[in-house]
């Protein structure tokens, strides 16, 4: 991916240089640009990669009106804009303009290097069902009650899609009040939330939604749950419904972490999904809980054919075995993940996927086979360790 550096001053010219090849990217050029000189012609050749734009206050208007033009026919182009305004008014304007983040002046060195890095490796949006009759697979996921590892188990199946099985695939995380899924995928490194959309749903495109998308891997979009509660009442049913429709043609798979009470908002998502799962323990309080929870969906006209039970934490010798667990809540177990806390600890407590910590347990096994299980297909077989180890070594 090549990059390229526009500045207004030689300082800061010299500093983004420099950081574009410590991060071991290729520099395609740095043009330091006049007080006064327009945008447009410096962008010509400029095409796909990464931009890293400085402005002044007295051009920045006039720079993202251009940038709105002509960012609208280069999705592969990430713009990284540098600015000592940090206003939301601004960040907001810019996310319009197709900007992919917005820096301060001067830009930190790590947190420089850190969006280098994310940026590069992004996720390039095409929509695959352009011509395709049905939008992507949508996966939702719900808990029974609190604790159950519901987002966690969707969290690492998502990336299990997009690491293991090379699809495009978007994780949202809709469990508004308390969603933490953005931590499982990267310890919560993400600056915009649902809520930057919903804010703009008139005005939602592909180019709003990849500002607002968090690149995990170049397979793995993340979009998170909003930060604060005002943002997250302020969302309704419908919001949910366009945001989801889009990211459905631009991925080949959506992945949904819904909050376990039933709303407006989840019933949404319930509706559209392909698949549901209910994720469980096998306990006394969870078996009553799934119980309530499958009966009210069934009464709502939730098709029976989607519903899939997946037990969280099996222990065999728990309180409940599988044989009265199918009978008292009524549908069969489609899969059981083990308990086995010393593997999953770890990954919960650094925020990263489970394969990232320790690739090879029973866990990721079970966690593997669901996804397979999901995808209708094989879990491809791991890599053995020697190349793995090549790889990252290369």
């Amino acid at each position: 991916m090549s990059t390229f550096v526009i500045a207004s001053d030689e300082s800061l010219l010299n500093t983004l240089r420099s950081s574009v090849l410590q991060s071991k990217l290729p520099l395609q050029s740095a043009a330091l640009r006049p007080p006064g000189q327009a945008l447009l012609p410096l962008l010509n050749g400029i095409d796909s990669g990464i931009l890293l734009l400085d402005s002044i206050p007295s051009q920045l208007a006039e720079d993202l009106t251009a940038l709105e033009t002509w960012l609208r026919s280069r999705p592969q182009l990430n713009v990284l804009l540098f600015s000592e305004d940090s206003s939301k008014a601004l960040l907001m304007r810019a996310m319009r303009a197709g900007v992919r983040e917005l820096l301060p002046l001067p830009p930190p060195p790590q947190d420089l290097a850190l969006s280098l890095g994310r940026w590069s490796d992004s996720l390039t949006i095409v929509p695959h069902s352009a011509t395709a009759a049905t939008p992507a697979r949508l996966v939702a996921f719900i808990g029974c009650k609190g604790g159950t590892g519901t987002s966690f188990v969707a969290a690492n199946m998502a990336y299990i899609m997009a690491d293991e099985h090379k699809l495009s695939c978007a994780f949202v995380d809709l469990d508004l009040q308390s969603g933490d899924a953005s931590f499982y995928l990267g310890s919560g490194a993400n600056k915009n939330t649902l809520s930057d959309l919903t804010r703009q749903i008139d005005r939602l495109d592909a180019q709003l939604l990849s500002s607002c998308l968090h690149a995990v891997t170049p397979q793995l979009n993340l979009l998170a749950a909003p930060q604060d509660l005002e943002s997250a009442m302020a969302i309704s049913a419908h919001d949910i419904e366009k945001v989801l429709a889009l990211v459905r043609n631009l991925h080949k798979q959506v992945i949904v972490d819904l909050p376990r009470n039933l709303n407006a908002l989840s019933l949404k998502v319930l509706d559209m999904a392909d698949v549901v799962y209910i994720v469980m323990q096998n306990n006394t309080p969870d078996v009553r809980d799934a119980q309530r929870l499958v009966s009210m969906l069934r009464s709502l006209g939730c098709q029976e054919d989607k519903l899939r039970l997946l037990v969280n934490r099996f222990a065999p010798d728990g309180w409940v075995s599988l044989s009265d667990l199918e009978k008292t809540v009524g549908l069969k177990v489609s899969q059981t993940i083990p308990h086995n806390p010393q593997w999953v600890n770890e990954a919960l407590h650094t925020g990263q996927p489970l394969s990232a910590v320790h690739a090879h347990n029973a866990v990721m096994h079970a966690l593997r086979e669901s996804t397979g299980d999901v995808l209708d297909t094989r879990a491809p077989k791991p890599r053995h360790w020697m190349q793995r180890w090549i790889s990252k070594a290369a």
